[in-house]
């Protein structure tokens, strides 16, 4: 080796001794720094530090107010800070489609609005505690007492990933809080369709909605004035809640019920932010709601059958007539196919809210009604004032489409009298078409028939006008604003008869001409006082809730579905639930000293009754056998509410289903006492109907739906 090339080679290591000394340099100073190396990573806010960082910065919104800063393990201090109000705040956070991409997400924290928070008690006189400051949960003197809490869900975007949330509750008080007590308080998530509003719901109503989601339970020592109560909401809740503002659900209301081992009454209540005696404190739903889709997903769509209702006979002869037609076309050709789920067609839309729903489904210019230009300066400033208080505190107006029309009103035709005057009508119009004259021109598609109707009568004095005042504000500070008169009314006033000048002195003359026919009087349907032997051996089951709701049978012979339009079929199958076979004794549910639903047995008409449960907790949905051996009924006992099945004596009960959250009711048994069907959110998550031996062996899917399917009747 030549000296030069030993030369480069201690000249290329003092080099690179020189770069690896000042490396360590660097380094020593940045441990000297900071104490270690590496980046120490930053700990992950919650959602209520979120909104306290936001709201304290100053972009931060000027309309919330001073209120405690919750967390999970103590109680508010009283340091001022700012309160949950209503507001959407915007953050970074990465977007669920990619890690490299920042999108804009918004926290949004929701509160209770006025009607949408109260307490309700199980009481022979119930009383109702809508709007009122005290959310109680509990016992008290021997009566049951839930609350609720609505929150609205309007301001998240249909289809937007919720990434995270959290309830929060703050107690208001615990004087009557027994701390020697084991009580539980729970709150569960109420879907809409289940409980669509607070007002006019009474305790049952409340109490017995199907709630399917379950947060973490308290107890006694979890719960003290002033204490903030924090849930954080799961993966599966999120999920849950992004498919009700899918499904189209525009709320969700928490209940808070509470049950105790009997050791007396115990309370407690969390503030509701309303009434007189608040602490400003306000049950919050805080959610960190993600960007919306481009395009808002569709609105579910059920398909349906048109058909015609069939007429109800008119007399005892056509009955009889009908029914020998249906035993000679079934004896010679076959029984007639099952009525098939369907709907009866409406000749014309009845109202505003169809004509634009049938606007947009048929791809037209959405119909919209016309604002009409103040009267005067005074209206034009109050409207004005009115839209800014709506910006400020739910958002802006839905914008008006670019291509729109207006309304219109066509005046309806007057009802025939009578059967003949009817088809008098009928056969002049096809005279006159087959004759080549006009026909009836097609009304467009922004038409709505009209609805005449009476309008209200003027008051008779100050006195009377004074009271109908008084009335209309207390119901508007306790139900919210009067229904505005629907688009499609035209208010007549009726004209007096005016009374005679003079008193004839010799009768008129009266032609046969001047009487009028008298209407046909409508035919009264015959409603027996059992059910008929034709709807023996059927499933009777409610589809849907609330208003919507209908009743569907199921035949377990054939599989057929079909609607059922008579009101009175279903209260006479489900009467056969809780008799016994021999119809001389029932069973009914009732509470216990404890506060505690329990069934008891008792003879028919008597007074008195023996308590067959003794569980903790609320058992409900008795459902006697057919063959007098087992009393089938649902009990909450275990966590979740589950079907158990006991003799009439109490002296065997035995747990006929096993779920971690899901839950089982209503259970009916077959005629022969070998099966009961139930319904259960197990699986879909929804009510569906399912069916089990009389065991609990063999527990399967009686029908898989895409609809909510609940309280099935198997009558006998």
């Amino acid at each position: 080796m030549t000296s030069a090339t030993q030369r480069r080679r201690r000249g290329g290591s003092l080099v690179f001794a020189s770069l690896l000394m000042l490396a360590v340099l660097v380094a020593s100073a940045v441990f000297a720094a900071n104490g270690s190396f590496g980046i120490l990573p930053r700990p992950t806010p919650t959602l209520a530090e979120i909104v306290m960082a936001a709201t304290n910065s100053p972009t931060a919104v000027a309309t919330a107010t001073l209120l405690p800063s919750p967390t999970s393990s103590q109680a508010a201090t009283n340091t001022p800070t700012i309160a949950l109000t209503e507001l959407i705040l915007p953050t970074n956070t990465p977007a669920p489609g990619g890690a490299g991409l920042v999108a804009e997400a918004q926290i949004v924290v929701l509160t209770p609005a006025s009607g949408g928070a109260g307490w309700w008690s199980s009481a022979d006189d119930p009383s109702i505690g809508l709007n009122d400051s005290f959310l109680y949960a509990g016992v008290y003197e021997n009566d049951a007492m839930i609350s609720a809490a609505r929150f609205d869900l309007s301001r998240i975007p249909r289809g937007a990933p919720i990434l995270s949330g959290e309830l929060q509750l703050s107690g208001l008080t615990d004087e009557r809080l027994n701390a020697d007590a084991d009580g539980l308080w729970r709150v569960q998530l109420i879907p809409e369709n289940e409980l669509a509003n607070l007002i006019g719901a009474d305790f049952m109503m409340v109490y017995s909605a199907a709630a399917p989601v379950t947060l973490r339970e308290l107890r006694t020592q979890d719960l003290a004035r002033d204490k903030v109560n924090t849930w954080q909401l799961g993966p599966e809740t999120l999920r849950w809640l992004e498919e009700l503002r899918v499904n189209g659900a525009d709320s969700v209301i928490a209940r808070m019920t509470a049950s105790t081992n009997g050791d007396g009454d115990t309370l407690f209540a969390w503030d509701s932010g309303l009434g007189l005696k608040t602490a400003g404190v306000p049950p919050t739903l805080l959610l960190n709601v993600g960007p919306p889709p481009a395009t808002p997903p569709p609105l579910p769509t059920y398909a349906y059958l048109v058909a015609t209702f069939t007429p109800v006979p008119e007399n005892v002869l056509t009955v009889v007539a009908l029914q020998s037609t249906a035993t000679a076309v079934a004896e010679t050709i076959g029984t007639y196919t099952p009525v098939p789920p369907f709907i009866t067609p409406t000749p014309f839309p009845q109202n505003l809210a169809t004509v634009q729903i049938a606007a947009l489904l048929a791809g037209l210019p959405a119909v919209v009604e016309e604002t009409p230009a103040p009267a005067n300066e005074a209206t034009e400033t109050a409207l004005a004032e009115y839209a800014t208080a709506v910006a400020l505190t739910t958002g802006t107006f839905t914008p008006v489409p670019t291509q729109y029309v207006t309304p219109i009103v066509i005046l309806p035709s007057p009802l025939p009298l009578n059967a003949a005057t009817a088809v008098a009508r009928i056969a002049e119009a096809t005279t006159v078409a087959s004759a080549g004259g006009p026909t009836f021109t097609p009304l467009p598609y922004n038409a709505v028939i009209g609805e005449f109707v009476i309008a209200t009568p003027t008051p008779q004095n100050i006195a009377t006008a004074a009271a109908i005042a008084l009335a209309a504000t207390s119901n508007a500070q306790v139900y919210g604003p009067a229904t505005p008169t629907p688009f499609h009314w035209l208010v007549i006033t009726p004209t007096p008869e005016p009374r005679p000048t003079s008193t004839p002195t010799t009768p008129p003359l009266i032609m046969a001409t001047d009487f009028t026919p008298t209407p046909i009087p409508t035919a009264t349907e015959f409603i027996p006082a059992a059910l008929p032997d034709e709807y023996k051996n059927l499933i009777f089951f409610q589809r849907g809730t609330g208003p919507g709701a209908q009743t569907y049978i199921f035949d377990p012979t054939t599989e057929q579905i079909g609607l059922i339009t008579r009101q009175w079929i279903y209260p006479l199958a489900r009467e056969s639930l809780t008799r016994s076979p021999d119809g001389q004794q029932e069973v009914f549910v009732t509470r216990d000293a404890n506060g505690v639903a329990q069934v008891h047995i008792r003879s028919v008409g008597s007074d008195r009754s023996r308590q067959l449960t003794a569980f903790g907790r609320d058992s409900y949905d008795p459902a006697w056998s057919p063959t007098g051996e087992w009393i089938a009924f649902v009990s909450s006992n275990p966590g979740n509410d589950e079907i158990y099945r006991i003799t009439p004596d109490g002296s065997v009960v035995e747990r006929l289903t096993n779920n971690n959250w899901e839950w089982d009711k209503h259970p009916t048994w077959s005629p022969d006492g070998s099966q009961i069907v139930f319904f259960s959110n197990r699986d879909v998550g929804r009510p569906q109907l399912w069916i089990m031996n009389a065991n609990g062996s063999g527990q399967r899917s009686l029908l898989s739906s895409e609809y909510e399917d609940l309280y099935p009747v198997w009558t006998r």
